[in-house]
């Protein structure tokens, strides 16, 4: 991998580092964390599902609405405590803390371009413990992943974040994740 293209390379290995220091309890936490999200979002896909059966209406696009609004919003929320709002920053406001995770293989990091393949979810396990089949789990990945690329939208919507050609939960060898900075602020 050519200097240019990981100029952060130090940065994810500080993370993993960071990641690797946490205690077991510390990680069973953060775990625990993946959990309640998992039940919420089942919870919320199920009632979704119920009312489309019974009332024979589209609430799945409402869903991905509020799950693009939101998480758009969080995004916004967290940039409120960077000074900056390009690439780097967007790696340590949020793709830092799943270094630990996820078994990331960066091709590109720095200024211009954050691109990599995730090779495992921390919240398949969680589905699937929750009793959700591989064919329910690939119907709800698009609509759980959107919440990546809205945060990171949020976080400077003049980066131009790619959606995901590949995803873990749909059965994929890994998920994509590519966010572009053209230079806008």
């Amino acid at each position: 991998m050519a200097e240019e293209e990981m100029k952060y390379a130090n940065t994810i290995l500080e993370a993993k580092k960071k990641w690797e220091n946490l205690s077991k309890n510390e990680k069973e936490i953060h775990d625990a964390s993946f959990r309640k999200g998992a039940e919420r979002f089942i919870l919320i896909w199920d009632f979704a599902g119920a009312i489309e059966k019974k009332f024979t209406i589209d609430v799945k696009s409402v869903l991905r609405e509020e799950i693009w609004n939101k998480s758009f919003a969080t995004g916004q929320r967290m940039a409120t405590k960077y000074a900056e709002h390009g690439i780097k920053e967007l790696y340590d406001a949020y793709n830092s803390q799943f270094e630990g995770l996820i078994e990331a293989q960066w091709i590109e990091l720095n200024d211009k371009v954050l691109h990599k393949w995730n090779h495992k979810c921390p919240v398949i396990k969680h589905f699937r413990d929750l009793g959700k089949s591989a064919e329910e789990i690939s119907e709800m990945a698009p609509y759980y992943c959107l919440q990546d690329i809205g945060f990171m939208t949020g976080f400077n919507p003049k980066l131009e974040v790619f959606q995901q050609t590949r995803l873990l939960m749909k059965g994929d060898s890994h998920c994509t994740y590519r966010v572009e900075n053209h230079g806008g602020k």
